[in-house]
């Protein structure tokens, strides 16, 4: 028996979404991006969610149909097995043929988007990848009990991190430890990001230059990483006293992510990074006071820039030598969800939105500061979900 208050959850999802289609006179999406199919059904099975702007969706199941029955909460399901068969469901569905149809552009292959448009020829193929991200920027009140749980086992990791830290000779070791403990808490291993090329596993474990490398990673700091197939987090290192460790990971509960980071020393460390992550731990905090309902996440990413200029701290705030434009990001099933705290960005904030805020300062050749925490957006400002302290841990 599948639980009421569960199923009400995804098919008041699914309406949000229907009512987005209908104003834009889409007359329905196909969805197949798994992140998407489990946001809107509950299921991450092989197939395609065919949501109509008005009426029951419809859930056609490649592998497993089985599976699917026992963990979808909505949707009529339907196996198939050919692309050209679940066509002519939705067309038997529709008893028409669409004329406008809604694909997930931001995501999907091309060969795929040349399939759909064989299959319903003359259809219009428009992109419904801003609504999907809308529906899903503002949390109900159970997501954000999931991310809560999540920021929870990221403090219990943080208090276990100096005794790792003292067993750990690599930052591979230190990684190695805080990877096991998190599987025991149930993290699936993987932190699913949207962005086109994009893999993340947990996040960033690096000491002192090493977490200075520049990379490709989409965030502000870099790394070793594993080699050049994989070129950003923990390497082979060896983790030295009076050097700051970045501590940088994901936990997550039920799919939902908190993404978190804090930073070690083996002994204390130079002023100059005390008082970097100090400004660091104060843009937080400015952000987290003014990210009330209605504020242009635009206006944030400018309060937070005028503050590290004004400390002459520019040069290196969100990475170096090419600093990333934004200071936060929306999370939730994906580590890169809306709104997005960055430069010029039109989002505004909304009640229930999770914002992970991550000022960060990087040092050429000497290491990283900066915190990260997850923020829900509330009548008064954002609450912050993790409870472990802002400070340098000094670990003696």
């Amino acid at each position: 028996m599948k639980d009421a208050f569960l199923k009400s959850e995804f098919l008041q999802r699914l309406q949000r979404f229907q009512l987005l289609l209908t104003q834009n006179e889409i007359d329905g999406a196909m969805i197949v991006q798994k992140t998407d199919l489990y946001y809107l059904v509950g299921s991450d099975q092989n197939g395609l969610l065919w949501v109509p702007a008005d009426g029951q969706p419809l859930f056609l199941v490649r592998k497993s149909y089985e599976r699917a029955l026992q963990d979808a909460m909505a949707g009529r399901l339907v196996a198939f097995t050919t692309l050209s068969q679940a066509a002519e469901e939705i067309v038997g569905q529709e008893r028409r043929n669409p004329s406008r149809i809604g694909l997930e552009m931001d995501v999907l292959p091309v060969n795929l988007y040349f399939s759909y448009s064989k299959l319903f020829p003359g259809a219009e193929m428009v992109d419904i990848s801003r609504l999907i991200r809308s529906v899903r920027m503002v949390k109900s009140d159970r997501e954000i009990a999931l991310v809560r749980k999540a920021a929870e086992i990221a403090d219990e990791l943080f208090r276990k991190v100096p005794e790792f830290l003292k067993e750990s000779e690599t930052e591979t070791d230190l990684a190695l430890r805080a990877e096991a403990f998190y599987r025991s808490q149930g993290h699936p291993g993987i932190s699913p990001m949207r962005a086109f090329n994009e893999h993340n596993v947990y996040g960033h474990i690096m000491a002192g230059a090493s977490a200075a490398l520049p990379s490709a990673s989409p965030g502000p700091t870099g790394g070793p990483g594993a080699g050049p197939f994989l070129s950003h987090g923990a390497g082979r290192g060896k983790i030295k006293p009076q050097e700051p460790v970045l501590f940088d990971y994901t936990s997550s509960v039920q799919g939902y992510i908190s993404d978190q980071c804090r930073i070690y020393s083996l002994g204390d460390l130079p002023q100059k990074f005390h008082k970097a992550h100090r400004l660091m731990i104060d843009v937080q905090q400015a952000i987290a006071m003014e990210g009330k309902p209605g504020a242009r996440a635009g206006d944030l990413y400018a309060l937070a820039l005028d503050m590290v200029k004004k400390a002459g701290l520019f040069s290196g705030f969100m990475g170096y030598p090419q600093p990333v434009p934004f200071v936060g990001h929306g999370i939730g099933l994906e580590l890169d969800e809306w709104p997005l705290i960055r430069k010029n960005s039109d989002h505004v904030l909304e009640k229930g939105m999770t914002i992970a805020l991550e000022p960060k300062f990087v040092m050429p050749g000497e290491g990283v500061v900066g915190v990260e925490n997850v923020f829900v957006v509330t009548d008064d400002g954002m609450e912050k979900l993790s409870q472990f302290p802002d400070d340098i841990v000094i670990v003696s």
